[in-house]
């Protein structure tokens, strides 16, 4: 055999041997996703890692149970964005309503909700309360965070503006400027100079630390 067929054997034959470790390797891979997501979905393995999970003090969520809470959640952000696209075709401008003084989106179960009812009560201001807990208004929640880009409760609105949480509304009442941010438009327009010129600015609690979980804690 010449030297030339000989490198041509070899060059074959090694081809056909890196060839086969790959489909082998491809083989190996594939076997190894099918079990590991067979064993993910197995229940009994799910049950398992669920029990092992709770002696250590922790959780477990399965993968069914991850695909099955993000799908909720996507489900509930395109309810949302329905919400708000059907409002902006029927001329809505979102939660805040211009005929109401003031509006106070919370939880009973919240102190600072609790709170600013409490300031516009000692104000005698006319309000609204909106119940985030209640089973027909839950699905407001995600919507309010959208369209405020606040994390927390309370979503407080004067005259259809957001302006923020509790501190937001006491510090328009520190400033002096409750009785103009209770002003209608056609009020306002009416109103001397110096209160026409008064910005209600908003101030949104971007805090990602729920405030009946440090109630001690600035909202």
């Amino acid at each position: 055999m010449s030297e030339s067929t000989a490198k041509k054997l070899t060059k074959a034959a090694t081809t056909k041997l890196f060839a086969a470790l790959n489909r082998a390797d491809e083989i190996g891979g594939e076997i190894r996703d099918f079990l590991q997501d067979k064993v993910a979905t197995d229940p009994r393995y799910v049950a398992a890692r669920k029990r092992l999970a709770g002696l250590m003090g922790k959780s477990f969520v399965s993968k069914a149970e991850g695909d099955a809470k993000a799908q909720q959640h996507a489900e509930k952000v395109a309810k949302a964005a329905a919400v708000g696209t059907a409002a902006k075709k029927d001329g809505s401008k979102g939660f805040g309503d211009p005929s109401i003084k003031a509006q106070i989106f919370g939880k009973k179960s919240c102190p600072w909700s609790g709170r600013a009812i409490t300031l516009l009560e000692r104000n005698k201001v006319d309000y609204d309360f909106v119940d985030l807990e209640e089973p027909e208004h839950e699905s407001k929640a995600l919507g309010l965070s959208m369209e405020t880009k606040q994390n927390t409760v309370p979503y407080v609105y004067l005259r259809g503006h957001f302006i923020g949480g509790f501190n937001a509304l006491s510090e328009v009442e520190r400033l002096g400027q409750l009785e103009v941010a209770m002003m209608t438009a056609e009020e306002r327009a009416a109103a001397p100079a110096h209160l026409r010129s008064v910005e209600i600015v908003a101030r949104p609690n971007t805090d990602e630390v729920a405030p009946a979980d440090a109630d001690a804690s600035a909202e």
